[in-house]
């Protein structure tokens, strides 16, 4: 595209530096991503200042730059001032691909918990359906079964990725995505130039304090989500969790509302539930109708919720109940409640819980299948340089429920993974738990594992279906849920092992 139509994105805000006649062959704000014929957006950051970084791009070929203040433009490159070089980054990557936001039915889900499960469970509603539904969030970039590309740092991804993402299903003739959108991207911008047909809220909960402060702050950018959408487009919002009111009354004039949950005053809700290790099932009350809903693949009761926030995106959709059906066959995300059996007399499961209000939900169902008599091991850690108060709080909620914690390394970076579970630890208030501080995390699974009696649980949360391990240290780490069946199946070739138990 030529960089005299692409500039056109840009605010009238915008000062021109220089405007040559040239080719623009990509859009970036990472200078080590620059190849000749792209367009540099330095941004700047909260600890680097992006500008010494317009030299690199320079060398590397940038055809044109973008910055928030005076720079010298060589001779035949471009040179643009803007007020803010996250806004305009967005604009450029949409104008750049087509405005491809605009050709689908986006579904953006935004909350502290649940975004992945809804993501993956709304592509099964519209696979019920009968409509191709793209996801863009935290396990990855999907068309329907095949990963366009497997998530790389953020869940919400940088608008250019996010707009190159869109006009790759445009091309593969996409009719939906279903995008989980973080408090971050609508801070920084990065979904500005999408408009939501559907907005779905989940919950609101302890998390991401180190980057928002306080959580007023927290909640105002979640509602930013609802003044995204399009008229006529329809918010889908948890009336059972604290905030949901709060996000009722922040939908905008011409917007639709439909809530769900548990509670009686919901519009899309859930009557008569039945919690068991095989999967759930309720009655769901809807607009669109009455009916019973069984999903075996589904364990418990939050689960549930992300169910109904499925289902009610469908109905806002104009799906009616078609995608209920799609509930007995959807396993929901990977590294969601993720059984792990390799014929073993014990349960393991793998789950991405990694807040306060994420182990209350997960731990407070688990409690009510765990036979007598039985232990409720967990595995788990906190991430290094990120909310540090949450942690003791983890403990608490952990403790609460559990018999025996193992504690280790979860994306720790450069923070001393002992000490923050020193940190998690000091929140347990029973004196009976069991605490062990195992700093490696394939040891601590295998330690879990190794220990677990016939009947007994293991949880292993945190990473879910991740591949990548931030630490400091060399690592065998390659998931939670390869490293457990390698743990698994060494337990069970063991010579020593007791025999299996049979029912």
């Amino acid at each position: 595209m030529k960089l005299t139509e692409l500039v056109s994105a840009l605010s009238d805000s915008a000062r021109i530096l220089a405007l040559p006649d040239v080719e623009i062959t990509g859009i970036t704000a990472d200078s080590r991503q620059v190849e000749p014929g792209s367009l540099f957006v330095s941004i700047p950051g909260a600890r680097v200042d992006a500008h010494q970084f317009i030299g690199d791009a320079l060398r590397r070929g940038a055809a044109a730059v973008v910055a928030t203040r005076d720079f010298e433009v060589p001779a035949g490159v471009g040179g643009f001032l803007v007020p803010d070089s996250r806004l305009a980054l967005s604009a450029l990557a949409d104008k750049f691909y087509g405005s491809p936001a605009r050709k689908l039915k986006m579904v953006g889900i935004t909350g502290t918990n649940g975004k992945t499960t809804i993501a993956f469970l709304t592509q099964a509603v519209a696979a019920a359906a009968g409509r191709t539904c793209g996801i863009i969030g935290t396990a990855g970039m999907m068309l329907g079964d095949e990963v366009l590309e497997h998530k790389s740092g953020y869940t919400t991804p940088e608008a250019p990725t996010v707009h190159r993402l869109l006009a790759e299903m445009v091309r593969r003739e996409a009719d939906m995505v279903a995008m989980e959108v973080t408090s971050h991207a609508l801070e920084q911008h990065r979904v500005a130039h999408c408009r939501f047909d559907v907005a779905v809220y989940t919950n609101l909960t302890h998390e991401h304090l180190d980057y928002h402060k306080d959580m007023e702050s927290y909640f105002q950018a979640k509602a930013k989500l609802f003044h995204m959408m399009r008229p006529g487009g329809v918010a889908v919002i948890n009336i059972d969790d604290p905030y949901g009111p709060r996000f009722v009354r922040e939908v905008p004039t011409g917007v639709l509302t439909l809530t769900y949950g548990f509670a009686p005053n919901a519009i899309v809700r859930a009557e008569d539930v039945e919690i068991t290790a095989q999967g759930v099932r309720y009655r769901l009350v809807s607009p669109a109708g009455t009916t019973v809903v069984e999903a075996p693949y589904l364990f418990g009761a939050y689960n549930i919720s992300n169910a109904l926030a499925a289902i009610a995106t469908g109905i806002a959709l104009g799906f009616g109940l078609r995608g209920t059906e799609a509930m007995r066959t959807a396993k929901g995300a990977p590294g969601r409640f993720e059984r792990v059996d390799c014929g073993q007399d014990f349960t393991v499961v793998v789950d991405y819980a990694h807040t306060p209000d994420g182990f209350e939900k997960l731990l407070s169902d688990v409690a009510k299948i765990k036979a007598p008599g039985r232990k409720l091991t967990m595995v788990f850690g906190s991430a290094g340089h990120r909310d540090q108060t949450k942690r003791p709080d983890m403990g608490r909620i952990a403790g609460d429920y559990c018999d025996r914690l193992v504690l280790t390394e979860e994306d720790p970076r450069t923070e001393d993974a002992n000490e923050i579970s020193r940190q998690i630890a000091t929140g347990v208030r029973r004196p009976e738990v069991e605490i062990i501080l195992v700093e490696d995390r394939v040891e601590a699974i295998e330690q879990a594992i190794r220990t677990a009696e016939p009947g007994d649980i293991v949880l292993i949360t945190g990473k879910g279906n991740e591949t990548e391990l931030e630490v400091q240290h060399p690592t065998t780490w390659t998931g939670d849920v390869p490293v457990a069946e390698e743990a698994l199946r060494r337990l069970l070739t063991d010579p020593n092992r007791r025999r299996q138990v049979t029912a």
